[in-house]
C-alpha cells in the first residue's frame, strides 16, 4: 500500500517537494496551495508580490529530461493562436531545481477551477454520474475546442474528464474569496520507502458552486476548458499515451490516427459520465473492433441498465455515441458534426466567462 495518498514523493519519477510559502522564480511567485497532480506533474496555486493569482504546473525531473518535456508549451501556443477560449492560457515558462540540484520545467497559466471528473466523483450516492443536461453542456464546450483544434490539425491526445475544467475567477480578491472557506491544507511529513522525510499537501482545486444538482439553466452559465496538452501530437502520428481502454481501434490496430480519434475518446468520457462506469474493460484492448462492435449494438440496452438516463434520452443519447464510436475513422462523425447533430450544448450563457 502506498505511503503518500497523491503523488509518489519518493519515486524515482523526481517530483518537486513544493509547500506552502516557497518561492520559485528568484522569488517572483510564492507557493499558496497545492491545485492538483498527475503522473508527469504537480500544479500549485502562486502568487506574486502585484497579487496575480496564477496556476504553476511543475513536471517531473524524469518528464522533464524526456525529449517530449517541451511539447505541451509547443501545442498550446498553436492552439492559442487558433482558439480564443476553451485551452488554458500560458502565460511564461521557466526552469527551477529542486534542493537536489534537479530541473523541473515550469508552466505558468491563467487559473482554473477543478475537473468535471471531480464532480462526477461527487455525485457518491447516484452511482457516481452527471445528469444528461449536465454531460450535454460539458461535452458541448469540449467539441467547440476539438472542432477549433482540427482546423490546426493537433490531435490533443487526452480527452478524459479529468481534463475537463472549470472556468475560474482570476482577481485575486475574487480568488481569495472563493478560497475562503476553503483553508489551505497543511503540509503532513511522510517517511518514504527510501527512509527521508517528505512534506507531502492535499490537491483543492479553485472551488466553485456547481455540484451534480446544478440545474440546466444554472450550467449554462459555466464554461469548460480542455486542459493537459503533455499529450499533444500532429495529425501524422501514429500512437496515442491514453489508457488502452479508450484509445480507438485505429491506435490499438497500428492504423493512422487523426483528430477524430479524439472524438473517439470524447465518446468514451461521455458514457463515463452519463452512467459512472466505463464503456470499455481489458476485453476490448484484446480484440478492439470486436468488442466495440459488440458494444455499440446494444447500447440502449446499456444505457437504460444504468438507470440514469429517462427513457425518452435514451435514443439521442445513443445516436450521439454512436456518432462518435463509430469503428471506421474515417465514417467516425467530426466535431463539428456533433456540434450540429442536436444533442449537445456549448457556450456560456453569460457571455464573458471566456476573457
Amino acid at each position: 500500500m502506498s505511503l503518500f495518498l497523491e503523488e509518489q514523493l519518493d519515486s524515482p519519477l523526481g517530483y518537486f517537494l513544493a509547500q506552502p510559502g516557497q518561492t520559485l522564480k528568484d522569488g517572483t511567485w510564492t507557493i499558496a496551495r497545492k491545485l492538483g497532480w498527475g503522473p508527469r506533474s504537480s500544479t500549485w496555486l502562486v502568487i506574486s508580490e502585484d497579487d496575480q493569482h496564477r496556476a504553476l504546473k511543475i513536471l517531473t525531473a524524469t518528464a522533464t529530461a524526456d525529449p517530449t518535456a517541451k511539447n505541451e508549451r509547443h501545442f498550446i501556443h498553436k492552439a492559442m493562436e487558433a482558439i480564443t477560449s476553451g485551452v488554458p492560457e500560458l502565460l511564461d515558462t521557466f526552469e527551477e531545481k529542486d534542493e537536489r540540484g534537479r530541473s523541473h520545467f515550469c508552466l505558468l497559466f491563467r487559473l482554473l477551477g477543478s475537473s468535471v471528473e471531480d464532480l462526477r466523483r461527487g455525485n457518491m450516492y447516484h452511482g457516481q454520474n452527471l445528469p444528461v443536461h449536465i454531460v450535454q453542456k460539458v461535452i458541448g464546450d469540449i467539441a467547440e475546442c476539438l472542432d477549433e483544434l482540427a482546423t490546426q490539425n493537433i490531435i490533443h491526445g487526452a480527452v478524459t474528464s479529468d481534463n475537463f475544467l472549470f472556468w475560474s475567477v482570476q482577481r485575486g480578491v475574487d480568488v481569495r474569496e472563493a478560497f475562503a472557506n476553503v483553508p489551505a491544507d497543511k503540509p503532513v511529513t511522510v517517511q518514504g520507502r527510501d527512509g527521508i522525510s517528505y512534506p507531502t499537501v492535499k490537491s483543492q482545486p479553485s472551488p466553485n458552486h456547481y455540484t451534480w444538482e446544478s440545474q440546466a439553466d444554472d450550467i449554462a452559465y459555466a464554461t469548460f476548458y480542455l486542459a493537459n496538452f503533455a499529450h499533444a501530437r500532429q495529425t501524422t502520428a501514429t500512437t496515442l499515451d491514453t489508457p488502452k481502454n479508450v484509445q480507438p481501434p485505429e491506435a490499438l490496430t497500428g492504423g493512422k490516427i487523426d483528430f477524430k480519434s479524439d472524438v473517439w475518446a470524447l465518446g468514451c468520457a461521455t458514457y463515463l459520465l452519463l452512467t459512472g462506469k466505463p464503456l470499455f474493460d481489458a476485453s476490448y484492448v484484446a480484440s478492439p473492433v470486436k468488442v466495440a462492435q459488440e458494444t455499440l449494438g446494444k447500447l440502449e440496452s446499456l444505457l437504460a441498465e444504468s438507470a440514469n438516463i429517462a427513457e425518452k434520452d435514451l435514443a439521442s443519447t445513443a445516436k450521439f455515441l454512436r456518432m462518435c464510436l463509430t469503428v471506421e475513422i474515417e465514417n467516425r462523425a467530426t466535431p463539428l458534426e456533433l456540434l450540429e447533430g442536436g444533442w449537445v450544448t456549448g457556450g456560456c450563457a453569460c457571455g464573458w466567462c471566456g476573457y
